[in-house]
């Protein structure tokens, strides 16, 4: 994914750049983090923010949008504190914020900023606005460069964590068995895992994140 962002024509929600939260430089948002280092493990991290609206929702188009970018400006504060690379993606109804935590503590990172997220979008929204959920997913990867200079990703974490927070709950961060398993001593999950499906692979086990006890 690149720095441009792309939504549909016929409507663009007033959603900030990645890392450039309003009234801020694009420097002193988010500092221009350091390129992975060849064979360098990540956690990638992706969240999802989508509005469930309530049967008795007075929540309308303009109003949905300014809650939907405060949510999206949090996600994004967080994010800037960690100095990684984000991506915003997604659509303008359903924005996914994305960011690669490098090194072996990346998974313990990614863990800690998700749980910042989910409680940074039900901050942000006042209880009678509180429609907007993040659905997130944790997974793990590594960079390695060919002879021929092209860099390759292993472990497909973009694909992985994809699909998983396709299986997330409404305020739910899964994160896959194998990025749990380098921080299991620093981070809390709940219950069994989850198998979760994935096309022409094999199934991959994910675990729901927890708050610190």
């Amino acid at each position: 994914m690149g720095g441009v962002i792309r939504f549909p024509t016929e409507r663009r929600a007033d959603l900030p750049t990645p890392g450039r939260p309003e009234g801020r430089s694009a420097a002193e948002a988010a500092p221009a983090p350091a390129p992975l280092a060849d064979g360098e493990s990540f956690a990638f991290l992706s969240a999802e923010i989508r509005r469930i609206p309530r049967t008795d929702s007075r929540i309308d188009g303009d109003i949905a949008g300014r809650i939907l970018s405060r949510c999206v400006l949090s996600s994004l504060e967080i994010l800037a504190k960690e100095r990684v690379p984000v991506d915003l993606a997604g659509t303008v109804l359903r924005p996914v914020v994305e960011a690669r935590f490098p090194g072996p503590d990346g998974p313990t990172r990614a863990a800690q900023a998700g749980l910042a997220i989910r409680h940074a979008v039900t901050g942000v929204q006042r209880e009678a606005e509180h429609e907007f959920f993040v659905f997130g997913a944790i997974a793990a990867g590594s960079m390695s460069r060919s002879d021929g200079g092209v860099t390759l990703t292993a472990g497909a974490p973009e694909q992985v964590a994809a699909r998983l927070r396709e299986h997330a709950a409404p305020g739910e961060f899964l994160m896959s068995e194998d990025a749990w398993q380098t921080c299991a001593d620093s981070v809390r999950v709940a219950g069994t895992p989850i198998e979760v499906t994935m096309p022409g692979a094999e199934p991959v086990a994910a675990y729901p994140l927890t708050d610190p006890a």
